[in-house]
């Protein structure tokens, strides 16, 4: 409840700014198939200075829907709060996906890959807001990162293979990944995190996952916490080292 309650407060703040390009804001985008995907939008207060880097937030799937605020129960408003953004100034991107969808073509619980891969609405979605908002002057390009959550954490490593060329960096947090695609992403620097008790999506999917990147010569970095459960997501998202990590990261153009 404390959680609906700090997300209304900053929506409502938001809507009763005249400032353009500061907050928290719920949008709506119109896909080229014809239907809408809820998103929220955070701008920071130097928006306008320009050189802004991105965070495209992927939720899990508990907080499918059409609602376009329960895909910021979790980790959103700590992104959006005065801790990371007083030091590490970005927009922040947050879509929902529908209740009926998934991020990445997977079967849930049994954790495998569906329909040949094929990508999902959600993630067609997705990908068509992204290359939409990055048309922005005021971005970064070099700067653009991902990261995701249970389901989000499936949606940021099939994103990755899609769009390899657009990020810098990603943060899956107890996700997995079709590891027939890895060769994709192989070069994009990686800190994976889950939980060794994870009774929702195992570990060992992440396990192996820095395996066959470590085979093909890549070294992403892994955090396991040895006594976490499926919900080591806020955890995760406050170690201290992650973002001084994370915005270090530039996608070198070739």
């Amino acid at each position: 409840m404390k959680s609906y309650l700090f997300i209304f407060t900053m929506l409502f703040f938001v809507s009763c700014s005249t400032v353009k390009h500061t907050g928290l804001s719920s949008k709506t985008y119109s896909t080229k198939s014809g239907w809408k995907l809820p998103y929220n939008i955070y701008f920071p207060k130097s928006y306008k200075e320009g050189n802004i880097p991105v965070i495209l937030w992927l939720h899990g799937a508990g907080e499918r829907g059409d609602d376009n605020v329960s895909q910021l129960i979790h980790i959103v408003p700590y992104l959006a709060s005065d801790i990371v953004q007083t030091r590490f100034p970005c927009i922040i991107i947050a879509p929902q996906c529908p209740k009926e969808d998934y991020w990445a073509p997977v079967k849930r619980f049994e954790w495998r890959v569906i329909n040949d891969g094929n990508i999902t609405t959600a993630m067609e979605g997705v990908i068509e807001l992204l290359d939409h908002i990055l048309r922005d002057s005021n971005i970064d390009k070099s700067r653009v990162y991902v990261g995701g959550l249970s389901m989000g954490g499936f949606g940021t490593l099939d994103l990755l293979h899609r769009r390899p060329e657009l990020f810098a960096a990603a943060m899956p947090i107890c996700g997995g990944a079709d590891f027939g695609k890895v060769d994709k992403f192989k070069e994009i620097p990686l800190w994976i995190f889950h939980g060794a008790k994870d009774t929702v999506v195992p570990a060992d999917l992440s396990r192996e996952l820095i395996k066959v990147l470590n085979e093909m010569g890549s070294t992403p970095k892994y955090t396991e916490y040895p006594e976490g459960g499926h919900g080591i997501w806020n955890d995760a998202i406050r170690d201290p080292d992650l973002f001084p990590w994370l915005f270090s990261q530039k996608k070198v153009k070739k």
